[in-house]
């Protein structure tokens, strides 16, 4: 009996695993596509001389000469290194500012070599981003250019699936600050002005006054000129 016991249970814990599994496996096409992507960004090399990971595919072959052109460019001038990361979606980690923590952190692990480092991640799907940095990084470059290149360049433009300008505009800026230069500002947002799908009052008075100049003397072609036409007739008889 003891044995028939333990037999049914092993069974049912089979059956249990198995279902387990299964359902891992259903959902694992979706999930690992994403956690690999993360994953693959996280094990990249240092870009120390692209100054670039466009893991999301987001950016043509122009601008990403533009970003290795005008980051190298930067830290010759001013000694800070920034890296720009691409993803079109994040799921294992889908906080901007985390994942790019975790980048920056992966890529400089002590204080020391992260200092002079920033990142700037731009996120497709969710046309959004975030900057992290080492201490002197982001006290260079600002809290007020910071936050504004995170609410408006980023967004603005990604809005509109201007990816390319979202990510130079931005390297604009944060350029600009590390150099002690002006800043260039954000991107300005386009009013959609909305088309009035409705009339006034006026303009539902002034049709109405032509329908009824127009039934009017349909009134009186339909009636009156028949009539006339029927006195002359009489009158010549």
């Amino acid at each position: 009996d003891k044995l028939s016991d333990l037999e049914a249970r092993s069974e049912d814990a089979n059956k249990l695993a198995a279902a387990g599994l299964a359902a891992f496996i259903a959902s694992a096409p979706v999930c690992s596509v994403a956690m690999a992507s993360e994953f693959d960004v996280l094990q990249a090399p240092v870009p120390e001389t692209s100054y670039l990971v466009d893991d999301g595919g987001l950016l043509n072959k122009t601008s990403r000469k533009a970003v290795r052109d005008k980051l190298s460019d930067l830290e010759a001038k001013t000694g800070y290194h920034l890296n720009v990361v691409t993803m079109r979606k994040l799921q294992f980690t889908p906080d901007p500012f985390e994942f790019s923590d975790k980048v920056l952190e992966q890529w400089y692990p002590t204080v020391q070599d992260g200092d002079t480092k920033g990142v700037l991640l731009i996120v497709g799907s969710g046309k959004q981003g975030a900057i992290s940095g080492g201490p002197a990084f982001l006290k260079a470059v600002g809290n007020g250019v910071l936050d504004s290149i995170i609410s408006e360049n980023i967004p603005i433009l990604s809005g509109e699936e201007k990816f390319n300008e979202a990510t130079l505009s931005s390297i604009k800026r944060i350029s600009a600050s590390l150099q002690g230069k002006e800043d260039p500002g954000p991107p300005v947002r386009k009013e959609k002005r909305r088309q009035r799908t409705y009339k006034t009052k006026g303009e539902t008075s002034t049709k109405r006054g032509n329908y009824t100049v127009i039934v009017g003397s349909l009134l009186f072609i339909a009636f009156v000129v028949p009539m006339l036409q029927f006195f002359a007739y009489t009158k010549e008889k």
